[in-house]
């Protein structure tokens, strides 16, 4: 039976996250008439979203539109984008020669030259790399195709890596839904064996009075007073209650978009729990079972930091 409820608890937790994975990689290669480029996009864990981006010169003037569409569909990570233009159409491109600019450069290089008895030659490369020598101009409808371009191939690669960040955020959550299973298992354990806990100290104390007081009367009013105490001391009623509420509330989130950080507090306060029933315990099988529950909170925290 439980096998069976772990199985179907598995199944429903991977056909429904959307939970996504913080370490991830895409790319796409897009090519058309105007623009031929390659794109890589790289993601790891971080606290928050630490965009790495730097666009060639060519197309710089895409950039923030990138980041914006970046940020619109990654919420979290350390996000490294390389991207390489094999090809640019300049068609769309008006680039003009400007003669007069073109021949006063000409001019003073040929007296820098004469002047200080330089031996090299003027080339073509060294005139048109003054500034005003060639200008490019392109019109505004020009530059929103080639925009619309350069972010279809982002989509395409933020697609492919998002895909990735979802299959491997489907098996962290399967991971974790597994682990949250015998994490309630122990506090079941523990709720079982605290409710045994008051009979069990009565029964040792009675059989120690009676071993150190053979012919003396027992005095159950005062056994019972200290009973009451020891049980109020050692009850952990609230904190069971606590860790069970904490436990639906993380079913409830495992596998919800952009939930890590959620997760990563619900386990914080779970650990607290944990903590507060282990200094109360006074039985060897519950300071075990707080013992493995510490080590699932662990275990499932690891898996949890690297979910946005």
């Amino acid at each position: 039976m439980f096998i069976l409820y772990v199985i179907i608890f598995q199944i429903n937790v991977g056909s429904m996250t959307m939970a996504y994975s913080m370490t991830g990689y895409g790319k796409s290669l897009y090519e058309n008439e105007l623009i031929s480029m390659r794109i890589e996009i790289k993601s790891v864990n971080s606290k928050f979203l630490d965009l790495s981006l730097k666009l060639p010169k060519s197309i710089s003037f895409a950039e923030e539109k990138v980041r914006n569409l970046i940020r619109t569909r990654i919420t979290r990570g350390k996000i490294d984008c390389y991207v390489t233009v094999y090809n640019l159409n300049a068609d769309f491109m008006d680039i003009k020669f400007d003669e007069k600019a073109a021949d006063a450069y000409f001019g003073f290089l040929k007296s820098i030259k004469k002047r200080y008895k330089l031996l090299s030659s003027i080339t073509p490369i060294q005139i048109a790399s003054f500034q005003g020598v060639i200008n490019v101009s392109e019109s505004d409808e020009d530059f929103d195709k080639l925009t619309e371009c350069i972010l279809e191939a982002f989509n395409i690669a933020i697609d492919n890596i998002l895909d990735a960040k979802k299959k491997e955020g489907d098996e962290l959550c399967k991971d974790c839904s597994l682990k949250i299973i015998e994490f309630e298992n122990y506090v079941s354990n523990i709720e079982k064996i605290s409710s045994d806990l008051p009979i069990q100290y009565k029964q040792k104390l009675e059989k120690r009075i009676t071993e150190l007081l053979e012919d003396v009367k027992t005095d159950e009013i005062r056994i019972a007073q200290e009973v009451a105490f020891f049980a109020d001391r050692a009850c952990i009623d609230e904190e069971i209650t606590r860790l069970k509420s904490h436990i639906k509330q993380f079913s409830a989130n495992l596998g919800k978009e952009s939930s890590g950080k959620k997760l990563d507090f619900i386990l914080q306060e779970m650990l607290r729990e944990t903590n507060t029933i282990a200094s109360k315990a006074n039985n060897l099988d519950v300071t075990n079972n707080t013992l493995e529950m510490k080590y699932l909170l662990e275990k499932i925290r690891e898996q949890i930091q690297n979910l946005e």
